[in-house]
């Protein structure tokens, strides 16, 4: 989605009167446009690219917060085009959600491009396992890449995480991590934990690494009964934001005791894991 503005502001000119002649003022322009300096952008993995206009000169380019006018990095003299890094998953933080602008000088002055940023991730396809973890994809259904700063699944659940919608809770304060990792295609392969970042448009993997459908206390056989139950599960975006989306799911077999714990499970001790 690009949401450019098209307001342009406009110049009028008056008509100087001397000694009988008329003679239309020179316009004067404050500077270079924004379409007369920027070609477009977009987001590559954990950075935005943004690019200039052929033959331009730019001396200067700043990723900045309009609202606050603080400035995240600067760059000298790029040459075509310009990257910022914008996700930073491995302390779950990302600038994207923060009136994202890009500043440039020219010899003739700066001008500013707004990057549009919206961010949706929807959670679906919930899978239980025998362990009482749960598997399921988000999908990125933004034009910017989502962080995954923590996902919760609450509700009718034996075991359910903090409600991320509920008018308690505090998302300031909210120092839990994300409670996931990537799976198959999607795995985690460093510390950095890029598998927490879902390009605009893709759809990951994702397993948790709690266990919401474990019964903290135990279990017995009317808990494995096989009854429908409706869950809720919530992506909390770093930028900001979360959605929440229900699904159904039966749990059945055998309760089960979690080697060494008071904790049960309904059917076995069976796990998928990722590869």
């Amino acid at each position: 989605m690009n949401r450019r503005p098209f307001l342009r502001a406009l110049a009028t000119g008056g008509a100087l009167l001397t000694t009988g002649c008329t003679e239309s003022l020179p316009f004067v322009a404050d500077g270079p446009s924004r379409e007369d300096v920027f070609a477009d952008h977009r987001f590559d993995g954990t950075e935005l690219v943004v690019a200039f206009r052929d033959g331009v000169e730019v001396r200067r380019a700043v990723l900045f917060d309009s609202s606050t006018d603080e400035e995240f990095e600067a760059v000298e003299r790029p040459t075509g085009a310009v990257r910022f890094p914008v996700v930073f998953p491995d302390r779950l933080e990302t600038y994207v959600g923060r009136s994202l602008h890009v500043k440039a000088e020219t010899p003739d002055g700066w001008v500013r491009r707004w990057i549009p940023e919206m961010v949706h991730g929807k959670a679906k396809n919930v899978e239980v396992f025998r362990d009482g973890r749960a598997r399921f994809e988000v999908e990125n259904q933004g034009d910017a890449p989502l962080l995954v700063r923590f996902v919760g699944i609450y509700g009718d659940v034996p075991n359910p995480t903090v409600d991320v919608q509920s008018d308690s809770f505090d998302e300031s304060s909210f120092d839990l991590g994300p409670g996931v990792v990537g799976v198959g295609r999607n795995r985690t392969l460093s510390p950095s934990r890029t598998d927490l970042v879902v390009s605009p448009g893709e759809v990951a993997p994702f397993e948790t690494t709690y266990a919401p459908f474990a019964f903290p206390d135990g279990a017995d056989a009317d808990d494995c009964r096989g009854d429908e139950r409706t869950g809720e599960i919530a992506v909390l975006h770093a930028s900001g934001g979360s959605a929440a989306y229900t699904f159904q799911y039966r749990l059945d077999g055998e309760p089960t005791s979690v080697e060494g714990q008071s904790a049960a499970v309904c059917g076995g001790t069976d796990t998928a894991g990722g590869d």
